[in-house]
């Protein structure tokens, strides 16, 4: 089955409508929605918009289905929107009937070449399947595999040597698939802070050396028992039977520690758990609102990798807000949206990004702060100011100044004459300002008792929250 037939028997009429959604344009019959797709996978490129939209399950289906050639050309796999969001959205996977999708090979072909053309998988094997020693010419290889994207250098790790390393770094994950391990080892292995924690748990000597590679800019290390603790804490990932290697994002990381700090507490013996309390990595986020003449701030303590949609409900409930309008995160070109709900409306965005499938950590380490904007309301600015620990994986607020942000009156330029309004109960509009506002979120006194209780209710279950399952969450 050629494409023109792959997309002429399996695109329904009903298509058209997501088509429509999805696309900057209308689509008035199924033979012009035909003609465009073909169009459009035909021009596939490394600038294409869905290579930076695709999920890390979507990417590793295309990786594993490209060296396939199905007699029909079509790849079946499960229709369903938790696995293949993009894939389904973008009408690349089609319903087949039975749960099934389908997709044509031709279109995996397309997409692991713009893949590959951005960097998002690896131009090179990632592992060298050889027992012998390498011969001087193949030891250049090791540059492709330490330079490659990383996580495809950690994905060479099984499912239980990345749990147990999370483990060690006392990092729980928001899932338990070897992709959300994946997310949250890269994620912690190349953060500065986190880094000061890891390098605790090696031995004088090790440390020693490797902070002496890392300035000699070393990414190569035999396989021997000597980085045994480096290897299991992750600092180091075995590419072929003699070889380590240290990836270059993780080497710069260490660039940016603290050595001396580290060496400080090396020497008096202390250990990550001695010297931080808590079981948890977890950052310190402040909130401030921007657009008004007065402080309003709230201090948040946010376990480390969690998406932007668990950050966007965390915003919502410590500023009050009751989800009323859509809101984007903005950090520098890039916007991240609540909702796939929101792709028609940010269609033309060079670099758009579903909270849902946004982790925050590798954001905050490129942009910080961000903006978080609440319709046309409210625009707030968000940094991380520290790292910490915390006891258990639940965000809470840990202090604020200023009132709540108050919904439905105009936005944030509007804010101050209401509050003068409520500050007066002789003013005129007092009794029917107070009425208004009393049925949003205005309170004479900020709830953070009863708000950090409802984050506890929403985040005590052990997977993620996302705009999928947010109806089944305590919102």
């Amino acid at each position: 089955m050629n494409l023109h037939h792959f997309f002429t028997h399996f695109l329904e009429e009903n298509e058209l409508i997501r088509a429509n959604l999805v696309n900057d344009q209308q689509f008035e019959s199924k033979e012009a929605l035909v003609r465009y797709k073909e169009a459009e996978v035909d021009a596939l490129g490394a600038d294409s918009k869905v290579a930076g939209m695709l999920t890390m399950t979507e990417i590793e289906l295309i990786s594993y289905l490209i060296d396939m050639t199905p007699d029909d050309n079509l790849h079946y796999v499960a229709y369903d929107v938790k696995l293949y969001p993009v894939l389904i959205d973008y009408q690349y996977v089609l319903e087949a009937g039975g749960g099934t999708g389908a997709i044509h090979h031709v279109i995996i072909r397309s997409l692991h070449s713009v893949l590959k053309e951005s960097g998002i998988i690896p131009a090179h094997p990632m592992y060298i399947h050889k027992d012998d020693p390498l011969d001087p010419e193949e030891i250049s290889q090791l540059h492709h595999i330490y330079k490659g994207p990383i996580y495809w250098l950690y994905d060479n790790l099984t499912w239980r040597m990345l749990r147990a390393m999370l483990k060690r770094l006392n990092v729980e994950p928001d899932g338990h698939q070897k992709e959300d391990y994946l997310r949250h080892m890269t994620a912690v292995i190349t953060h500065p802070k986190y880094l000061e924690s890891i390098l605790l748990q090696l031995g004088m000597a090790e440390y020693t050396s490797i902070r002496e590679n890392v300035e000699k800019s070393f990414n190569v290390y035999e396989a021997s028992s000597r980085w045994e603790t480096a290897k299991e804490i992750g600092l180091l990932v075995k590419v072929h039977a003699d070889h380590y290697v240290m990836h270059e994002d993780v080497r710069q990381a260490l660039e940016q520690v603290d050595f001396k700090a580290v060496e400080a507490k090396l020497q008096q013996g202390a250990s990550v758990n001695r010297d931080r309390s808590g079981d948890y990595n977890a950052h310190v986020i402040r909130l401030m609102v921007e657009d008004i003449d007065f402080e309003i701030v709230r201090t948040l303590l946010v376990p480390a990798g969690i998406n932007f949609f668990e950050l966007h409900l965390i915003i919502q409930k410590a500023m009050g807000w009751q989800r009323k309008h859509d809101s984007v995160f903005k950090a520098g070109g890039m916007i991240i949206m609540e909702s796939t709900s929101q792709l028609t409306a940010y269609a033309g965005a060079a670099h758009c990004l579903v909270a849902s499938f946004t982790q925050i950590d590798g954001v905050f380490d490129q942009y910080n702060p961000i903006e978080y904007s609440y319709g046309e309301s409210y625009r707030v600015q968000v940094s991380i100011e520290d790292t910490t620990n915390i006891h258990r994986r639940i965000p809470s607020i840990s202090d604020y100044a200023g009132p709540a942000p108050i919904e439905n009156i105009g936005g944030a330029g509007h804010l101050s004459s209401v509050l003068r309004v409520l500050d007066d109960p002789k003013h005129p509009d007092y009794a029917r300002t107070y009425e208004k506002v009393r049925a949003t979120n205005f309170r004479e006194r900020y709830p953070i008792t009863a708000i950090n209780n409802q984050l506890e209710k929403l985040f005590r279950k052990s997977h993620p929250v996302t705009e999928f399952n947010a109806n089944e969450a305590d919102i």
